[in-house]
């Protein structure tokens, strides 16, 4: 819009201890997993309407075929070393627990839940072996040692001198500007990008076999290979080397707070390291959080917030996208509120810009026949225009971008006022009419960015085709709309939206009266018999203290027969019989499964049929 040739890259990060970690948990493999939650993410970009022009996934064959070349070329230039040491150890499941393998208290803030990379805390980046009562994220041991082991490391200390330089020439600002040197003043050391798992990219370095490259170490070297990605597609091999070579080049990245050091430090210093002479990012523009009311945390497992897929269900993504990015937390973190997406939702966005836009093409529609009044913009609104535009391209430009929106919302208010001011309808001032037109065409390109549908629902009724930003300054004279406005917008209410998510959080929650229905008690198991055909069920002969009760469960790949008999276990006693394999099943024996199945059981002898409360 602004005569730029632009690239938007993106893509899903596929590698790393957590989705090795989630994909274990579900029983199914890290591919599988990341595919599940790459097409999800796909789906919910297409449905908040985000272009991207190229959304890949680290578990490109691309992206394998660049990490390994720009690896190579670090280690060639003498950035990369390896060095034996101790990492902790699992003595209860025989695995190195690097990242989130591991969970322990902050030695920095004493936040009792951190993750072995990192304290979601305060920030600070971590090593596993820093963590204080570290305990297994896989089996919950606390059995944990120390065990030798070999890493590969990138040299950030050797690298510093030119990272200073780099941070130096770039204007990063507030929060950026605050992360970055903070860490440079505390000193930057060699930092592992080697892990010892076996779901990720295969480390290219000899003597590194059956270790993958960390997720950090190669999830923001994606730019690169998403870069060369669409290019290939295009059949324009070297094309992508205009993004990432020259002076010509202004690199714009967006992200929250806790992903900075990487982007300022940490990629700069790989592409450096390769020796390329790569650009290195220009701008970062990074946010605070969004959180939750009250300051709450987002937290799926606890219903806390309205996710992505979510919102969707909810309400269409022009509302959503306006509120978030009025709201976007650019200087501090911002506090979702119902009375703030009131607020901004219908007085600025519906009552505000689409009524202005709606009132003053109705007004032509009805007066005019659909023809805007051959006379140029009064002076003072080409004025307004004119200094709104330049200082929300500032804005845009500086990565501000909830600044740049109530900037636009801003002309709505001066487009408001003037047009009650000059009264049109008892005054037919031709030149008014002509000057609101260029107001709501104006609003309307300015917020395209913004709200993509909304704009373009008014610049159809306005017959305006392709265009650019600077097309908001063009005057408007003798246009004629192309069919009678309607509404642009629907007011929204809050109080049936509230209801309506409090709906979808209660699915799936049950009442106290309601679980009260289940009988649960212990059942001590008197026999295991196999069922033919059947490669994981068990009939399960059960003492429930009253009675005797059947059950088929699918536990035969977990246990043997020897290992169930006698075994005290939790059962429901008062599900509905259902026959399954040809065999009645009475009751259900209750388990844990985080990828391994236990059955659950008492902790001390009691009798079967005592009620579990």
């Amino acid at each position: 819009a602004l005569g730029y040739e632009t690239l938007h890259v993106s893509g899903t990060d596929a590698h790393g201890t957590r989705i090795e970690y989630e994909a274990h948990k579900r029983g199914i493999s890290p591919k599988e997993l990341v595919e599940e939650v790459h097409q999800k993410i796909v789906e919910i970009l297409r449905g908040f309407e985000i272009a991207i022009d190229n959304y890949t996934i680290t578990e490109s064959p691309v992206h394998y075929e660049f990490v390994t070349r720009i690896y190579k070329q670090m280690e060639r230039n003498g950035y990369i070393f390896s060095r034996e040491e101790e990492r902790a150890y699992c003595n209860g499941c025989k695995r190195f627990l690097a990242d989130r393998f591991i969970t322990g208290t902050c030695p920095f803030c004493g936040y009792p839940n951190a993750l072995g990379n990192q304290c979601e805390a305060c920030g600070r980046l971590l090593e596993p072996e820093q963590l204080i009562d570290p305990r297994c994220a896989f089996c919950g041991s606390t059995d944990i040692v120390r065990k030798k082991t070999r890493h590969w490391y990138l040299d950030l200390e050797k690298l510093a001198p030119k990272l200073l330089e780099y941070v130096r020439s770039r204007d990063f600002r507030g929060n950026v500007k605050l992360f970055t040197e903070r860490m440079i003043e505390a000193g930057l050391k060699p930092r592992a990008v080697t892990r010892d798992i076996s779901w990720g990219i295969p480390a290219p370095f000899a003597g590194a076999e059956g270790k993958v490259i960390y997720v950090w170490a190669e999830a923001a070297l994606g730019y690169v290979s998403a870069t060369i990605e669409y290019f290939r597609r295009k059949g324009e091999e070297e094309r992508w080397r205009d993004f990432w070579f020259g002076d010509e080049v202004w690199q714009v990245y967006t992200q929250a707070k806790d992903n900075i050091p990487f982007h300022t430090l940490f990629f700069p210093a790989q592409l450096i390291a390769s020796g390329q002479g790569y650009h290195l990012p220009d701008q970062i523009a990074a946010t605070e959080y969004l959180n939750w009311i009250g300051g709450e945390a987002f937290s799926k497992s606890r219903r806390v917030g309205i996710y992505a897929d979510e919102a969707l269900e909810l309400l269409p993504p022009v509302y959503w996208r306006f509120y978030l990015l009025y709201h976007r937390p650019e200087t501090a973190d911002v506090n979702f509120s119902w009375e703030d997406f009131d607020r901004t939702i219908n007085a600025v966005f519906v009552n505000n810009i689409a009524n202005f836009v709606h009132r003053v093409l109705s007004f032509v529609w009805s007066r005019f026949g659909g023809r805007v009044p051959e006379v140029p913009t009064e002076g003072a609104v080409r004025n307004k225009i004119q200094r709104v535009y330049d200082r929300t391209v500032e804005w845009v430009e500086e990565g501000s971008l909830a600044a740049a929106l109530k900037e636009v919302a801003g002309l709505s208010v001066f487009g408001n006022e003037y047009f009650q001011h000059k009264a049109p309808w008892e005054t037919g001032d031709e030149e008014a009419v002509a000057s609101a037109a260029h107001l709501a065409k104006a609003i309307a390109i300015m917020l395209e960015p913004f709200v993509p549908s909304f704009s373009a629902r008014i610049l159809e009724v306005m017959g305006i085709g392709p265009h650019g930003l600077a097309d908001a300054l063009r005057g408007v004279e003798g246009l004629e709309l192309t069919k009678k406005p309607v509404p642009p917008l629907e007011h929204v209410d809050v109080e049936d939206l509230k209801q309506r998510y409090r709906k979808m959080k209660e699915e799936g929650l049950v009442t106290i009266e309601e679980f009260q229905k289940l009988d649960l008690v212990v059942g001590r198991i008197v026999s295991v018999e196999e069922i033919p055909g059947a490669d994981k069920l068990y009939k399960l002969l059960l003492d429930l203290g009253d009675r005797r009760a059947q059950a088929v469960a699918g536990i035969k790949k977990h246990y043997t027969p020897e290992e169930l008999r006698g075994k005290l276990v939790a059962v429901v006693a008062n599900l509905r019989p259902a026959t399954i394999r040809g065999v009645k099943s009475e009751c259900m024996i209750l388990a844990a499964t985080d990828g391994t199945l236990a059955v659950l059981t008492p902790d001390r002898e009691v009798r079967p049929g005592t009620k579990i409360r």
